[in-house]
C-alpha cells in the first residue's frame, strides 16, 4: 500500500498567517479601548495636598492614599530634586502633578492605573560637539584601529593610522568613553570637551600572548623576536564549510607544503609534505602537535605504504578526529631552528595546532550548523569520457562482423551474447534485432545506480567564558558526511573541555578531548568506481521484472571452469568495510612563577585510541562464490578446491594505541639591565614518552550475520570412501596465518633533553640557539653510543627598529637566517634480532619460529642540515605585508634498502647509503589595495579588498657520490619500478617515473610499436639481433634504452591566490589554488592488459572511436586498431624479449598504457573555494537576543583548469594505478552561526 503524503498548501498557510496577525491587531486595539476609560478617570480624580519642604516621594504617597494610583519612577534620578512645597485643594491629579513638576527636568504620564515619572528627553541634536584626541601605547606609539565608543551606546568611531579620532557626541555631564583594542586592556575615560584627549592603553598580557605570538608547542615566541621559518594561520581565515578535516583546508595556504589528494571519498586523508622529502624509506609525513602534545596515528601503518602516491588512506591520521570549529590557529614549523626542539620525529616539519580557550566575560554559547551537497560524477561530465550504448554496440558489431573474437572471454553479455545465441539457433533474427535495439538505447546509468548526490550536515555547539582567574571552553560536535558512493559515510562525534586557571604565580590548564568516528565503505576489491567507469552501458542492472540482473563471470583454475553469477549492486549490498575509531586525550599542565623572571612548568598527557577495521563479503557475493568453487560442468561445489563451505568471509583487524608524555620545563626570561636593552630567555626541557601499538588480525569464514552473528561449523574429517580429507584446500587454509590470526605489538620509548636560548638587543638584534638529545629503544646500538645532538642557530635583524626607524613607508623589515642539523632513525629496524614465534611444526614436532627482522646494530642516523633565509616586511601603513624565503636541505646517510643473501634469514637490509637535497623559494603576500571599511560595534561601513597570493617551490634530488647522474642507486631493479616511479635514480627527484617510447602504429594492422623493441638493429653498419645486443647490457641500460624519463609524479610548485571583498556586512572570499610541475598517466585504455578487443561487459573510452581501422590511418591517429583473434593471441606472449634476464615488458598493450603518449601534464588551477557571508548587524542581533550571527553560502572545488590532453580526467586521478579513484568532487554548502 502506498503511503499518502499530504501536500503543503502555501496559499492556505499564508492566509492563516495573515488571519492570525489580523486577530492580534484587533485584540490589541480592543485592549487599548478597554483601558482608555481607566486612564481618563485616573486623570480626573480629585486630591488635596498641603506640604512644605518635604521629599517628593511624600507627595506621591499622599496621592496614592487618596486615589489608589501607583507611581513608577527611578529613585536615583529624583534625588536631584530638592525639598518640594505643594498646596492644592480639591484639584485633579493631573493639575497637582503639573504644578509639582513645573520648571523641573521631569515629566509624568498616565499609564492605566499608574503614573510614570521620567526625565524629559532633551533635543541633543542642538547640543552635539566634536570630541577628538589621540590613542597611543605605553611608549607613545600611535595605535590605529582602536574602537572608541560612548559607554552604553553604539555611538563611536575608530582611530586612524596616526591613532587620532574625532566624532560628534552630545555634550552631557559624566560622559564616559570606552577604548578597546586587540592585545590591550579595555579603558574607560571621562570625556574632555574643551581640549584634545590623550589616551594611553596598556598591554593585556593574556590577550597579547594569544594574538602576537607563535606557538612552537613547547613554548610561545613573540613574533617580533621570531628567528625561524614559520607559517601562522588563523582558523577563521582558512575555514571551509563542508570540509571536515583541517589537513584538507591547508591546500595552497602553506608555502613549501606539497598537498596531494588522490581520492574524493569521504574520510580519505591527503598526503602532505613540507619542503620535500628528507628520507626514502621512512615516513615523509609531518608531525602533528595539539596544544603541546605530540599526536600519533590511530593505526601504525607502514611508512612505505603511506608514502605510496597511489595508496588511498581511509584509516585516517592523527587529526582526523578533530573538530575544526575547536581550533584557534595553526603554526607550521618548517626550518631546523623551529623543529630542532622536537628531535628526530620532526625531520619532515611540524604542524602545531592551538585550540580555542575561554575569554573573560559572561558565558557565550555558539552554535553552528552546515549543510553540504556533494555532486556525483555524471556521464555528461568532461571527466567521464566513455562510450554510450550506441557507440559500444557499434564497436561490438564490428568485432563480430570481422570475426575479431575476444581472447580470455570472462562473460557473455551484451551484443556478443545475443549474437552467440543467434548463431547457435537459440533465438531467431527478429529476436536478435529486438535485443540489439534494446541494448542500443539502454544507456544504463551506472553512476546513478552506484553513486548519488549526497547531503551532509555538521553541527557544533560550544560555550566559553570566565573571569580573570578562571576561563573555560567546552564544545560538542557531530558531523554526518555522506559519500558519493552509495552506502559510504563518515560519522564523527567530538567533545572537548578546557579550563585555564591563573592565580597569582600559579597557572594550570586542564583539557579533555574525545572523538568517535564511524566510517562505512564498500571494500576496495569490489571496485565500485572501476565498474562505473569501465562497464558497458548496454549491460542492464535490472531485468524486466525489476529484479537484479546477474550475468556469469568465469573463474578459470587449471582446466576447470567455475561459473559465478555477478551483479555489482548485489556486491555492494552484501559487503562492507567498517572502520571505527575512538580516541580520548587527557592533558594537564601546571606552571609556577618562582620569581618574576623564572618559571617552572610541567605537563602530563595520556592518549588512548582503539581502531577496528572489519571487511565482510556476504554469502551471496561473487567474492564468496569464487571461494566456494562451484563447477560449471556439474553444478556442485568442488570439495577439493573449495575455500568456503557456507556463509561469508569476515576480516577483523583491531588496533589499540596507548601513549603518554611527561615533560618538565624551566624558563628564564629577564632583562639584564635597567634600561631594558639586553634581554635573555633560556629554556631547559626534559621529556619522557612512550607509545604502544597492539592488535590482532584474523580472517574468519562461515560468518552468518543475519543469524545472530554466528559462524557456521565445518567438520574437517576424512571422506569415508577415499579415506582422504574432505576439503583439503580448506584445511590447508585453516593452517595459514590469516585463519589462525596474527597479533601485533610495537613499543616505542623515548627520552629527550632540550635546551633553548635567545638573546635580544634593543628589540633589533635577536640570536637563538636550540639543541636536543634523544635516546630510544628504536635506535641502533651505534646511534645510542654516539648520540647525535640535534641543534640549530638562528638570528634576526629588525631593520625597522634602527636604520629604517624614520622611514614612514616601512612598518616592518626584518632579515632572518638559520642553520641546523636534524637526525632521523628508522622505526622499522631494530638493533636486536626479531623473530615471530609459531606453533608446533607438523614434521619435526617442535615449536617453530621465523625471522622477521634481521638485527641492525650498526645503523646510523640519517642526518639533515638545513639553511634558511627569510625577509619579512610590512610597508605603506601595513597595506603590503609578506615574506620571501629560501631554503636548502641536505640529507646524508639516508636509509636505503640493500639486497642480501637469504643465508642471513632475510632478503633486504637497511643501510646508510643515500643522499638527498631539497631546495626552494617561498613567497607570501598580503596586499590591501582598498580599505575604507570601518567597523564599530558590529556596524560596518565602507569597502575593503584584500589580495593574498603565495607560492612555495620544492626541488628534490637524490644523489650518489659514486654513481653519475641518471644511474640507478638500487641493487635490484624491475621495469615496474621505472613505470610507477619507485626507482631511485641519481640526480633525479624521488617519484620520477619513466615511459616506453611510442613509435607509432603499424601500417599493417594498427598495433602499437615502440622504439627499442625491433627484432633487429644496426650496429656498426651490420644488422644484428636486438636480443643479442641486450644480452650484453645490464638491466638498467636496457630499461633506459626502451624508456625515457617522463617527469615527477609530485609537483615542484604549489600555492594559492586568495581574494577577499568586503562591503558593509557582506564578505566575499574567492580562493584559487594551483599546482605546477607534476606529470600524470592518463587513465588506462587496456586496464586488464590481456585483451586488446574489449570484453562484452567492458566499456571503452570515447577516444577509442578514433582508432586505426585501415592502412593509412596511422598518419592521423595514435589509437591502436582491433586485431583478429589469432593476431591478438600472438601479442600476449612469445615476444623475442620474453623470458630473457633483462625482460622489460609483458606485452605491447601494457606498454601502450605506460608509454610517453599516455603521459600528460598534472598542472592545474582550481577554484578551491567561493564563499559569500552576511554578518547580521548588531542592532538586529540585540533584538533577536543574540550576541552575533552570520550566514554563508560556499562552493568548493567548483572547477579545475588542466591539460587538454587529459580530456577531462582530473589531475588527482592517475593511470599509474589499475583502480579508478573517485575524483575531487564539487560541493555546495550553507552555514548558519549564532552566538547567544
Amino acid at each position: 500500500m502506498k503511503k499518502i503524503r499530504k501536500s503543503f498548501d502555501f496559499s492556505s498557510f499564508l492566509c492563516s498567517l495573515k488571519m492570525r496577525l489580523l486577530l492580534r491587531r484587533w485584540g490589541l486595539m480592543a485592549l487599548m479601548l478597554l483601558g482608555l476609560p481607566f486612564v481618563v478617570s485616573a486623570q480626573n480624580q480629585k486630591v488635596t495636598i498641603n506640604v512644605k519642604d518635604v521629599d517628593v516621594q511624600v507627595v506621591f504617597k499622599q496621592i496614592k492614599e487618596q486615589t489608589s494610583l501607583n507611581f513608577v519612577y527611578n529613585a536615583d534620578q529624583l534625588k536631584v530634586m530638592k525639598a518640594v512645597t505643594l498646596d492644592v485643594k480639591d484639584v485633579t491629579v493631573d493639575a497637582a502633578l503639573a504644578k509639582l513638576f513645573e520648571g523641573t527636568a521631569f515629566e509624568y504620564k498616565f499609564e492605566m492605573q499608574s503614573i510614570v515619572i521620567k526625565k524629559k528627553v532633551e533635543q541633543a541634536e542642538n547640543k552635539k560637539v566634536t570630541l577628538s584626541g589621540q590613542v597611543t601605547d605605553k611608549s607613545g606609539a600611535p595605535l590605529p584601529g582602536v574602537a572608541v565608543l560612548l559607554r552604553g551606546t553604539t555611538v563611536g568611531t575608530a582611530t586612524d593610522m596616526n591613532g587620532n579620532f574625532k566624532f560628534l557626541v552630545p555634550r552631557e555631564e559624566n560622559t564616559i568613553l570606552v577604548f578597546s583594542f586587540i592585545g590591550m586592556k579595555r579603558l574607560e575615560v571621562p570625556a574632555k570637551f574643551d581640549e584634545p584627549m590623550k589616551v594611553k592603553l596598556e598591554e593585556d598580557a593574556t590577550e597579547l600572548e594569544e594574538v602576537n605570538v607563535i606557538s612552537t608547542g613547547y613554548y610561545n615566541v613573540d613574533k617580533r623576536h621570531l628567528t625561524s621559518s614559520v607559517t601562522s594561520l588563523k582558523m577563521d581565515d582558512i575555514m571551509m564549510p563542508g570540509v571536515s578535516t583541517i589537513d584538507q583546508m591547508l591546500e595552497g595556504n602553506v608555502p613549501g607544503m606539497i598537498f596531494m589528494q588522490n581520492s574524493g571519498q569521504v574520510g580519505a586523508a591527503p598526503k602532505l609534505k613540507i619542503r620535500g622529502s628528507t628520507t626514502v624509506l621512512g615516513s615523509q609525513a609531518p608531525l602533528w602537535v595539539l596544544d603541546g602534545v605530540i599526536l600519533s596515528d590511530p593505526v601504525n601503518v607502514d611508512p612505505q605504504q603511506i608514502n605510496d602516491l597511489d595508496f588511498v588512506n581511509l584509516l585516517g591520521n592523527a587529526i582526523s578526529g578533530l573538530n575544526p570549529d575547536d581550533i584557534d590557529r595553526i603554526d607550521v614549523l618548517k626550518d631546523a631552528s623551529a623543529t630542532a626542539i622536537y628531535g628526530p620525529q620532526a625531520s619532515n616539519g611540524v604542524i602545531v595546532i592551538t585550540t580555542k580557550k575561554g575569554k573573560v566575560g559572561a558565558p557565550a554559547v555558539s552554535y553552528s550548523v552546515t549543510g553540504t551537497l556533494r555532486r556525483r560524477p555524471h556521464y555528461s561530465d568532461r571527466s567521464v569520457n566513455v562510450m554510450n550504448s550506441k557507440e559500444r554496440i557499434d564497436l561490438s558489431r564490428e568485432l563480430v562482423d570481422k570475426r575479431l573474437a575476444v581472447a580470455n572471454l570472462n562473460s557473455w553479455v551484451g551484443y556478443e551474447a545475443a549474437a552467440y545465441d543467434y548463431f547457435n539457433g537459440v533465438i531467431d533474427h527478429a529476436e536478435f534485432d529486438r535485443r540489439v535495439r534494446d541494448m542500443e538505447t539502454c544507456n544504463t546509468d551506472w553512476f546513478d545506480l552506484l553513486l548519488r548526490n549526497s547531503f551532509s550536515h555538521n553541527h557544533s555547539l560550544s560555550i566559553s567564558g570566565g573571569a580573570e582567574n578562571v576561563r573555560y571552553y567546552a564544545s560538542m560536535g557531530y558531523s554526518n558526511e555522506n559519500g558519493n558512493i552509495r552506502k559510504e559515510k563518515n560519522d564523527r562525534y567530538t567533545g572537548m573541555a578546557k579550563i585555564d586557571i591563573n592565580y597569582k604565580r600559579f597557572n594550570m590548564t586542564f583539557s579533555l578531548n574525545g572523538n568517535l568516528q564511524k566510517k562505512d565503505y564498500t571494500p576496495s576489491e569490489v571496485g565500485v568506481m572501476n565498474y562505473a567507469y569501465n562497464t558497458s552501458r548496454s549491460v542492464r542492472a535490472y531485468d524486466e521484472e525489476g529484479e537484479l540482473w546477474f550475468y556469469q563471470r568465469h573463474d578459470l583454475i587449471g582446466t576447470e571452469t567455475y561459473d559465478q553469477p555477478f551483479s555489482i549492486i548485489n556486491e555492494q549490498n552484501n559487503s562492507y568495510n567498517k572502520i571505527e575509531t575512538d580516541q580520548v586525550a587527557l592533558t594537564m599542565a601546571l606552571g609556577y612563577k618562582l620569581t618574576s623572571w623564572l618559571k617552572a612548568d610541567a605537563q602530563f598527557s595520556f592518549n588512548i585510541s582503539h581502531s577496528s577495521n572489519d571487511t565482510y563479503y556476504g554469502e551471496k557475493t561473487w567474492y564468496a562464490a569464487c571461494l566456494r568453487k562451484l563447477k560449471t560442468s556439474t553444478g556442485v561445489i568442488d570439495n577439493n578446491k573449495t575455500l568456503l563451505l557456507s556463509g561469508g568471509e569476515l576480516t577483523q583487524d583491531d588496533t589499540k594505541s596507548e601513549s603518554y608524555n611527561l615533560r618538565g620545563q624551566l624558563t628564564f626570561n629577564r632583562f639584564l639591565d635597567k634600561e631594558n636593552i639586553h634581554q635573555l630567555t633560556a629554556t631547559v626541557i626534559g621529556e619522557l614518552s612512550s607509545t604502544t601499538y597492539s592488535g590482532f588480525k584474523i580472517v574468519r569464514r562461515g560468518y552468518i550475520p543475519d543469524r545472530g552473528m554466528l559462524f557456521d561449523k565445518v567438520e574437517i574429517g576424512l571422506d569415508e570412501e577415499t579415506n582422504r580429507l574432505k576439503y583439503p584446500d580448506y584445511y590447508t587454509w585453516l593452517e595459514s596465518d590469516d585463519a589462525r590470526g596474527t597479533m601485533k605489538d610495537n613499543l616505542t620509548r623515548k627520552v629527550g633533553l632540550v635546551a633553548s636560548a635567545s638573546y635580544v638587543y634593543k628589540n633589533s638584534y635577536i640570536l637563538n640557539a636550540n639543541m636536543r638529545i634523544d635516546a630510544s629503544n628504536k635506535f641502533g646500538d651505534a646511534s645510542n653510543d654516539r648520540l647525535l645532538p640535534i641543534w640549530s642557530v638562528s638570528g634576526r635583524w629588525n631593520l625597522h627598529e634602527n636604520v629604517l626607524k624614520n622611514v614612514r613607508q616601512v612598518n616592518t623589515l626584518a632579515l632572518k637566517l638559520s642553520f641546523g642539523y636534524q637526525g632521523n632513525m628508522s622505526a622499522q629496524d631494530s638493533p636486536r634480532l626479531i623473530i615471530k614465534k609459531g606453533t608446533t611444526n607438523e614434521y619435526f614436532g617442535e615449536y617453530e619460529s621465523t625471522i622477521t627482522q634481521y638485527p641492525n646494530p650498526d645503523l646510523k642516523w640519517e642526518k639533515t642540515s638545513t639553511l634558511n633565509a627569510d625577509v619579512e616586511f610590512s610597508l605603506f601603513n601595513n597595506k603590503l605585508n609578506g615574506s620571501i624565503g629560501y631554503y636548502y636541505r641536505h640529507t646524508t646517510d639516508a636509509f636505503l634498502s640493500k639486497t642480501v643473501s637469504f643465508v642471513n634469514g632475510v632478503g633486504q637490509y637497511t643501510v646508510n647509503k643515500g643522499e638527498l637535497t631539497n631546495q626552494g623559494y617561498e613567497l607570501t603576500l598580503n596586499f590591501v589595495p582598498i580599505n575604507t571599511m570601518t567597523s564599530i560595534n558590529g556596524q560596518n561601513k565602507g569597502f575593503v579588498w584584500r589580495f593574498d597570493p603565495n607560492f612555495g617551490s620544492v626541488f628534490n634530488q637524490l644523489l650518489d657520490k659514486i654513481k653519475p647522474k641518471d644511474k640507478t642507486i638500487q641493487d635490484e631493479i624491475k621495469y615496474s619500478d621505472y613505470l610507477n616511479g619507485s626507482v631511485q635514480i641519481a640526480g633525479r627527484p624521488l617519484n620520477t617515473f619513466y615511459s616506453y617510447k611510442f613509435k607509432g602504429l603499424s601500417p599493417e594492422d594498427g598495433r602499437p610499436m615502440f622504439y627499442g623493441t625491433e627484432e633487429t638493429m644496426m650496429v656498426n653498419g651490420e644488422e644484428v639481433k636486438t636480443r643479442d645486443v641486450y644480452a650484453e647490457m645490464d638491466k638498467e641500460e636496457v630499461f633506459m634504452t626502451v624508456m625515457e624519463r617522463s617527469g615527477c609524479r609530485e609537483p615542484f610548485l604549489q600555492g594559492s591566490i586568495r581574494n577577499y571583498f568586503g562591503w558593509r556586512n557582506w564578505g566575499l572570499n574567492l580562493n584559487l589554488s594551483y599546482s605546477i610541475g607534476s606529470k600524470v598517466r592518463m587513465l588506462q585504455m587496456y586496464p586488464n592488459g590481456t585483451t586488446a578487443a574489449p570484453g562484452p561487459e567492458t566499456n571503452m573510452r570515447r577516444e577509442f572511436t578514433r582508432r586505426w581501422q585501415q592502412p593509412g590511418d596511422e598518419r592521423y591517429t595514435n589509437i591502436p586498431g582491433l586485431l583478429s583473434s589469432r593476431e591478438y593471441e600472438s601479442t600476449l606472449s612469445g615476444y623475442w624479449w620474453s623470458g630473457i634476464p633483462n625482460e622489460f615488458a609483458s606485452n605491447i598493450w601494457k606498454m601502450y598504457d605506460n608509454s610517453n603518449l599516455r603521459v600528460a601534464s598534472g598542472d592545474y588551477l582550481r577554484l578551491q573555494n567561493v564563499s559569500l557571508r552576511y554578518v547580521v548587524p548588531e542592532r538586529l542581533c540585540q533584538k533577536l537576543l543574540l550576541k552575533s550571527a552570520y550566514v554563508s553560502v560556499t562552493g568548493t572545488n567548483l572547477f579545475t583548469l588542466c591539460s587538454k590532453k587529459l580530456k577531462g580526467q582530473d589531475p588527482s586521478q592517475s593511470g599509474s594505478s589499475s583502480l579508478v579513484n573517485l575524483s575531487i568532487r564539487p560541493m555546495y554548502s550553507f552555514q548558519l552561526n549564532v552566538t547567544f
